[in-house]
Parts: structure tokens; C-alpha cells; sequence
């Protein structure tokens, strides 16, 4: 088994040596006593798996070690620090599982003493699902080089689109695929196809044919998928879908920098609203040198075009050029693209000085666009806000929302973004940022004063429920896109939910029994969960205990 002692102070002062530092003194080495064993598994017939990885990773450092399960499931670590350790284990044709893993209360950690032996750490690892099945073309021969994925409906910014939730397969010579490795779940089956004749010749009769994308059971229409339930370690097999062919078409034009000059060196890459930019089969061509782009097999339908010049430096914010192109039956020419510069957005953090002193070192504020359709998919980071509170950041032009943080994470605990004003203008919920205009005069106002909101989740019986996402939202519609007004909330140790840190206002409530990922922030979901939520209105700071009744799933309008 593994021996994980790691004497980092020795190796450091062997290096210091061996280059002729002077090594202190005295070296304390902590000391590397504990023990640490257990098994791994099956979940369906709770036989041991061999050959099983498990990984520990110590808490407070970056330190992990590895091993593998014997014959009998078994592993061991021993000659381990004193500390708190995350374990984790996994293994081909099963799920990855995390030890003490929960939705309300994050990863439980082992403690480990000097000189403790701590055994019986077991892991539970569930088989995962599987989906084969064939391509074909519309002649029935095999279809090679189609990308298959299976997708779930995401809401960004209010706007549904089908994203992928596993890496994509490619078909083999004779049509075949195979998904494996997949989580229990409902998802979307897609494919397409991609062409690699009408990217890479300009005018061949390559470039002008193609495949439409289709989703199971093989329609082109995605609000027409029928979603396949697999349940852990099913096998769905056999699966047969026939490309539809239509014709093709090319997207011609030029791209100029903010100084009118050709922008080269960059990237047009396309989207679709209803698509995921993560979606297989994603169209892009480089940007010549003199700014002249060409996009080859581009099937009819609706497009987003981005021009993003090739970043140089790390910190480079690039200049970004987008536009939209609908292409019916005909060449799209001549499109031309202009590149504009990020605005500068520049203000400070308003908070109570009495309270200023409990704010993270690292607090950040990130400008995120509202919208997806036309919004950039350059990633601007964070700006950490000075020490004097104040604050300056890149956004692209559109509708924008200022976000806080801690560092590139969340932002920090007990902190809400109360109102934010540009120049006495209220621009809590978005700023309109218009090209080449920089905004001064922002001040973000923050409060530790949060809301909060309580309560308990019972069945019919009036039996309390274990299980369960309290889920609230706001009562109007046009605040069911922004995230500030909605909130998750699961059950903690005794039951009962918490919430924290919602504006003031009217809100919908329930408690669903099981959701699909993503659904806890989704316009669509919200307006088939409605009828069955409770209403009920908060003030500031103020605390709301409800009891709720359990909504199962399964008796949700279908959307």
C-alpha cells in the first residue's frame, strides 16, 4: 500500500544545500502517523472492486496522495499528517463518488489524528449508464464523422438552449457510437455531422452539401426531442438515426479593427441562440490578413458571428467584433464586422464603515453581459476592488449586470449587493454599456444585513421530508432571468432549509422532490412550478420561516 510521507521541510532544505543556501538550524518535521483504510464497493451488489483509484487530498495544502484497491476492494494510506482530508474513488464503468459528499452541506472531511487509525472509510461507486446506436446517411449506408452528445436544456439569461452534459463521441467507420461513463438523469440525444470537405474547399460540391443537426428519435427540430431516462447503469442500446440532407451555403465578409485597419490574427466563430457555443459540430474560420473571412457548409438558420482577434498577453481584454445572419437559400456576402474596444466602467463600494473591516482582501467585481444572443464570449476577469473601495473594469457593450466576488470565486459570505447607481441613475438589475463609452460615477452599495428565509418541507402525511430543493423566485416574470431574485435552499441536519441574502420583495416558493440540473434557475421551470408554490412577500433584513408540502416532480405540467 501506499506510504504517503511527504518531509517537505527536508527536501526544501536538500535543495537548499544542493545550491549552496544555508539550511536552518533546526527542521521540524510534522509528524506522518495516522492511518487511513477502507473499501470501495459496487453499489448494485455491494461485491469489492479491484483495481479500484482512490485519491485523498489533504484540506489545508495541495498535497494528495493516490492509490488502488487489492483484489478484495481494500486500500490504505498510512504514514499520513494529522489533518482534515477530502477521499474520493473511481473506476471504469463507474461513477466517480466523493466521500460525504452532500447537496446541503458540501464535502464531509475525515479527521485525522497523530498516530489515529481510522477505518471502515467505505465507498459506494454506482455503475454508470451507457447509450449505443448507428448513424446512417439517407441511403441507409453508414455515416462516419457524425459527433454524437447528450444534452440537457440550460437557461442563460432567460434564453433556452440545448448544452452538452458529456464529452462528445465521434461515429466510427460503419455509423457506430458509444456513450458511456454517464450519470442517471433525462437527456437529449444529438447529432451532427461534420464536413469536413466544405471547410476546407472553398467551391467544391462538398461545400455545398451538408447535414441538418437532429436530435432523437430524428427530428431537426429540437423542441421535438424525445429525452431518454436512464437510470444508473442502464444500457440503452441499439439506437438508429438517418441524417436528413439539405443544401448548403457560404458566409463571406471582412472584419475591421476600432482603427479601421484589417483585424488578422483572430477567429470568426459562429453560434446559434438555441445552441450551446459548447454544442458539437461548432463552425469557425480564421480571419486573413487583410481581414477577409470565409465560412464554408453553413446549413440555413438563424447565426451570431464573433470576431475575436488572438489575445497576446494574459491580461489582454482584445477588441471584439459581433453580428447576426440569417441564411435562407443563398450565399450570404459582403458581411462586414467592426471591432470595438471594452468600455471602462470606474466607481467604488459604498458599505458602513463599521463594517467595512469584515470584507475579503480579495473582494472583486466582474461586469457579466445579460444577454447571450449578442453578447461577447470573451471571458473578462474580475477586478479586485482597491483599498480604498474603489473599482475599474472592462465590459463589452450590451446589457450588463455587475457581479461580487472573492477572488475568481463567489462572492463573500454574508455579503449582498444592496443597490448599485451610476451617476443617481438606479442600475441594480443591468447598466447599458453602448460602444466606445466609458462609465464613471459607480457606486456599488453593499449590506451584511441579509434576509433570510427558513422553513420546514412536509409530505401529505404531515411527515417531515428528507429530500428535497426549496426553490424560490420571484412573482414577476421579467425577474425570473436574473439570479439576484432567485435561490436554492436545502435540507440541513434537522430538515429544515435555509435561504439568505434575497432583495426585498414578492416571491413564489415550493419544495420539488427531485429536479433536473439546472432547473432551480430556469424561466421555463418556473412557470410550470407556479401554480404549486406558495407565495409570500420579504422585507429587508428580514427572517421568513415557512412550512411547505412537498411538490413531486412527476405531477408538474410538461412544458
Amino acid at each position: 500500500m501506499l506510504d504517503a510521507t511527504v518531509p517537505l521541510m527536508v527536501i526544501a532544505a536538500a535543495a537548499a544545500l544542493a545550491t549552496g543556501a544555508q539550511a536552518p538550524a533546526s527542521l521540524p518535521v510534522p509528524p506522518a502517523t495516522a492511518t487511513l483504510r477502507g473499501h470501495v464497493v459496487a453499489a448494485d451488489s455491494g461485491r469489492p472492486l479491484r483495481k479500484a483509484h482512490v485519491r485523498i487530498f489533504l484540506r489545508d495544502s495541495n498535497t494528495s496522495f493516490d492509490t488502488t484497491t487489492d483484489d478484495g476492494g481494500a486500500y490504505e494510506f498510512t504514514r499520513l499528517r494529522a489533518g482534515r482530508y477530502n477521499l474520493s474513488a473511481s473506476r471504469t464503468n463507474y461513477l466517480h463518488a466523493i466521500y460525504g459528499l452532500s447537496a446541503d452541506r458540501g464535502i464531509e472531511a475525515i479527521e485525522l489524528r497523530d498516530g489515529q487509525t481510522v477505518d471502515g472509510i467505505d465507498i459506494t461507486l454506482r455503475r454508470a449508464g451507457v447509450v449505443t446506436g448507428v448513424i446512417v446517411d439517407e441511403f441507409g449506408e453508414p455515416a462516419s464523422d457524425v459527433q454524437i452528445a447528450l444534452e440537457r436544456f440550460e437557461s442563460v439569461e432567460g434564453q433556452r438552449r440545448l448544452a452538452p452534459v458529456t464529452r462528445s463521441v465521434t461515429t466510427n467507420d460503419i455509423g457506430e457510437f458509444r456513450l458511456y461513463g454517464i450519470e442517471p438523469g433525462q437527456y437529449y440525444l444529438s447529432a451532427r455531422w461534420r464536413n469536413p470537405g466544405g471547410l476546407m474547399f472553398r467551391d467544391s460540391a462538398a461545400a455545398r452539401a451538408t447535414y441538418a443537426p437532429i436530435y432523437f428519435p430524428g427530428t431537426v427540430n429540437a423542441s421535438e426531442a424525445r429525452r431518454l431516462t436512464l437510470r444508473a447503469g442502464q444500457a440503452i442500446e441499439g439506437i438508429v438515426m438517418t441524417l436528413q440532407p439539405i443544401k448548403a451555403w457560404r458566409v463571406t465578409g471582412t472584419v475591421t479593427a476600432s482603427d479601421g485597419t484589417p483585424l488578422s490574427s483572430g477567429m470568426i466563430i459562429v453560434s446559434q441562440p438555441d445552441v450551446s457555443p459548447n454544442a458539437a459540430g461548432e463552425l469557425s474560420a480564421p480571419i486573413q490578413s487583410d481581414g477577409a473571412f470565409a465560412l464554408n457548409g453553413v446549413a440555413p438558420g438563424s447565426y451570431t458571428l464573433r470576431a475575436q482577434r488572438m489575445m497576446m498577453t494574459r491580461d489582454e481584454v482584445p477588441e471584439e467584433a459581433v453580428t447576426t445572419v440569417t441564411v435562407i437559400d443563398a450565399d450570404v456576402d459582403d458581411v462586414r464586422l467592426a471591432a470595438m474596444k471594452p468600455s471602462t466602467l470606474r466607481g467604488r463600494i459604498v458599505v458602513d464603515p463599521a463594517a467595512a473591516s469584515s470584507l475579503p482582501k480579495d473582494l472583486t467585481v466582474s461586469a457579466r453581459p445579460v444577454t447571450s444572443g449578442a453578447s461577447s464570449t470573451v471571458f473578462v476577469p474580475p477586478t479586485r476592488v482597491g483599498d480604498d473601495f474603489s473599482f475599474e473594469l472592462k465590459a463589452y457593450p450590451g446589457s450588463t449586470r455587475l457581479a461580487l466576488g472573492s477572488g475568481f470565486g463567489p462572492g463573500p459570505a454574508g455579503w449582498a449587493i444592496r443597490s448599485i447607481h451610476a451617476n443617481g441613475i438606479d442600475v441594480t438589475d443591468a447598466i447599458e454599456v453602448k460602444a466606445n463609452q466609458n462609465i464613471s460615477g459607480i457606486d456599488v452599495e453593499l449590506t451584511n444585513k441579509l434576509t433570510t428565509v427558513v422553513g420546514v418541507v412536509t409530505d401529505t402525511r404531515g411527515d417531515a421530508v428528507k429530500r428535497y430543493t426549496a426553490i424560490a423566485f420571484a412573482q414577476d416574470r421579467n425577474k425570473w432571468t436574473n439570479p439576484r431574485y432567485t435561490s436554492s435552499g436545502y435540507p440541513g441536519a434537522d430538515g429544515r432549509f435555509t435561504m439568505r441574502g434575497l432583495p426585498a420583495g414578492e416571491y413564489y416558493i415550493a419544495a420539488v422532490d427531485t429536479l433536473e440540473p439546472g432547473q432551480e434557475r430556469d424561466a421555463v421551470f418556473f412557470e410550470r412550478l407556479r401554480a404549486s408554490a406558495t407565495a409570500f412577500s420579504l422585507n429587508d433584513a428580514e427572517t421568513k420561516e415557512l412550512q411547505l408540502r412537498v411538490v413531486p416532480a412527476s405531477a408538474l405540467p410538461e412544458r
